[in-house]
């Protein structure tokens, strides 16, 4: 007998009403935690809707970003996460988050190989754009059932600056500071 999902028993399903809901109230506030300028939906289609031509398919735009990021500087601020559709066409929707990058500048370097449509919401609408998503009866139910949207979404994150180490030349290092014990015998 199944136990309805609750706050207390949360069975964490990708069918499960609750559970989307709750996944995509989640990664909302996080997406806005980085406070992006840009928030588009985003749709992709791809050739098959197959779930081995999506793990190639995400290979694909993982790298296109990659190089983007190598050549441009721009592109570190990208933010992408799509999920694979499997109702009614097989298409991967999602939701992107631009900062520096245009919304011409990043639909001329993907609509080449992939045809691509973005569509601009406010901060408000984002979660209902992930529900939208990763609703039970849009969400592919192909793969592995346990590990939930693994093999299903594909997650670009931006790039984080890491912190420069500045020192200070009044203090000196301590490595150099720091002498030897003498030895009592």
């Amino acid at each position: 007998m199944k136990r309805k999902c609750c706050s207390q028993n949360r069975c964490a399903q990708i069918d499960c009403v609750p559970c989307s809901r709750r996944y995509s109230n989640r990664l909302a506030r996080s997406i806005l935690a980085t406070k992006p300028r840009q928030l588009f939906t985003i749709e992709f289609e791809v050739s098959s809707s197959s779930l081995a031509n999506f793990l190639g398919w995400r290979t694909q735009i993982r790298n296109l970003i990659d190089y983007r990021r190598r050549v441009d500087r721009w592109w570190h601020s990208v933010e992408l996460h799509v999920w694979l559709s499997g109702f009614p066409d097989g298409r991967v929707r999602g939701v992107l988050a631009l900062d520096a990058v245009t919304e011409v500048e990043f639909l001329s370097a993907l609509n080449s190989r992939w045809p691509t449509t973005l569509h601009r919401i406010g901060s408000a609408d984002l979660r209902d754009a992930i529900y939208s998503a990763v609703r039970p009866e849009i969400i592919a139910q192909c793969g592995p059932r346990q590990a939930r949207y693994q093999f299903r979404k594909l997650t670009i994150l931006a790039r984080r600056k890491r912190p420069a180490v500045i020192r200070n030349p009044t203090v000196p290092d301590l490595i150099s500071s720091i002498e030897p014990m003498p030895v009592l015998m």
